[in-house]
């Protein structure tokens, strides 16, 4: 591994980086204040690159090799590493996995580009990027929203938890995609309101899979029953949530 200035001309953003596809310019506050901060003190952190003929392969930092780029320098700091494709994914995962700014539907198709691509275990590789397996199941699970209801996860016009509410529930497709056209035509409340509806009627034709099983198992006025619905507050989710978050951890633990 080496460090060494690259003009940035002789360097192009790989498609293996997570971000290749985002939007970045001046309609972004953030990307702005970069650019201007770039532009004032240059780059102090190396982006990460790889050598793809007589030209360098952008692995990691895309959006301070954007900014270089937009302040008017014409050489960036970069570290040189000799990796192959799916390093590559594995580092540009590692870096952008927990940003902000980065949309869980986006961080989902990745990861599971990356398991499909390997045939690695997902809790294997939860282990490997260092998340926790549940947040690895719920990366993966967003996934399975149609395309509309992940475009509007990834705008914020649903949130990912509602995301992944909408997903366990299994609707049919005409359902759910006239639920992602409430959100885009009637806004965040407007979704909220018919989300919680449908919820509720959903709940009403049989109790969750998660609250059947401890519900047999323990009875409600069990001691054990008592302490799970206390855990399942302080991680603020629903009983039948927090059942099926423990059932996918333990099941992944034993295959991964």
């Amino acid at each position: 591994m080496a460090m060494e200035m690259i003009p940035l001309e002789r360097i192009s953003v790989s498609t293996f980086n997570v971000r290749a596809d985002e939007y970045f310019g001046d309609m972004n506050e953030e990307d702005q204040e970069l650019i201007d901060n770039i532009g004032s003190h240059g780059v102090l952190q190396p982006i990460i690159v790889r050598a793809i003929g007589d030209r360098y392969e952008l692995v990691a930092g895309r959006r301070r090799f954007l900014s270089a780029d937009k302040s008017g320098l014409t050489e960036i700091p970069c570290i040189i590493m000799d990796v192959h494709d799916l390093e590559a994914l594995d580092i540009s995962l590692s870096e952008n996995l927990f940003r902000k700014n980065l949309d869980p539907v986006t961080i989902g198709m990745t990861l599971k580009r990356r398991i499909n691509s390997s045939g690695i275990k997902p809790g294997a590789y939860a282990t490997k990027l260092g998340i926790s397996k549940s947040n690895m199941s719920e990366f993966l699970r967003i996934t399975d929203l149609s395309p509309d209801m992940q475009n509007e996860v990834q705008k914020g016009t649903v949130t990912f938890k509602e995301g992944l509410k909408v997903a366990r529930m299994n609707l049919p497709l005409d359902k759910e995609m006239n639920l992602a056209m409430e959100a885009r035509e009637g806004g965040s409340e407007s979704f909220k309101n018919t989300l919680s509806r449908i919820a509720s009627d959903h709940e009403k034709r049989g109790a969750p899979a998660g609250l059947k099983i401890i519900r047999i198992s323990w009875g409600k006025r069990s001691k054990d029953y008592t302490s799970l619905m206390r855990l399942s507050k302080a991680d603020n989710k629903s009983l039948s949530e927090y059942c099926q978050k423990v059932l996918t951890e333990h099941v992944q633990s034993q295959s991964g």
